[in-house]
């Protein structure tokens, strides 16, 4: 998960970059037709003078460093570990604090969950997602799995879920993944 200003900056250097490719692209089109009134005027020289003159080496050094730091950057922005290990919760005294190992709790509520008629298998990790803390729950389902009886298990899992932590910032997302081969469901009697 990224956080909104990474999704702002990726956004607002694709549409850049993709503006100045299609004009480029454009205009080297247009040039290369011979409509273009530069087209039998155009001359290298000035370029061949740019690139032999005594500093272009250091410029193009530094533009080359300059570009290998914004490339790092933005894979550093993209590798930003969303996930929490750790959480405070409620019941610590003045002597200390009181935590819980978040993606326990979670993947707990993951196997309650993976307990519903229907549901194959279910995983769960805390995660920060734009500011908020969610517990994510994952799960795979059948195909002929009554989504009614899903939803209202979702909700249990996920009030119990809240009451365990007693934490009201933490929202709860459930998402259900259809399996691809079918498997025989149990029966309820």
């Amino acid at each position: 998960m990224t956080s909104r200003r990474t999704a702002v900056w990726d956004r607002t250097g694709t549409l850049v970059l993709s503006l100045v490719l299609l004009v480029s692209g454009a205009a080297l089109v247009w040039w290369w037709s011979g409509r273009s009134p530069a087209a039998d005027t155009l001359s290298t020289r000035s370029a061949t003078e740019l690139t032999q003159a005594s500093w272009w080496p250091a410029a193009l050094g530094a533009a080359g460093v300059l570009l290998v730091l914004l490339g790092l950057a933005w894979l550093l922005a993209h590798l930003h570990r969303s996930t929490v290990d750790r959480l405070h919760v409620s019941g610590s005294g003045p002597q200390g604090r009181l935590d819980a190992a978040a993606g326990e709790v979670v993947g707990a509520a993951a196997d309650a969950f993976a307990d519903t008629i229907g549901v194959r298998r279910a995983s769960g990790s805390l995660v920060r997602d734009r500011g908020q803390l969610v517990a994510s729950i994952t799960a795979t389902v059948e195909r002929e799995c009554d989504l009614a009886a899903l939803a209202q298990h979702a909700d249990l899992v996920s009030a119990q879920l809240h009451d365990v932590l007693g934490r009201d910032d933490i929202r709860c997302r459930v998402q259900l993944k259809v399996a691809r081969l079918g498997a025989r469901m149990p029966r309820a009697l």
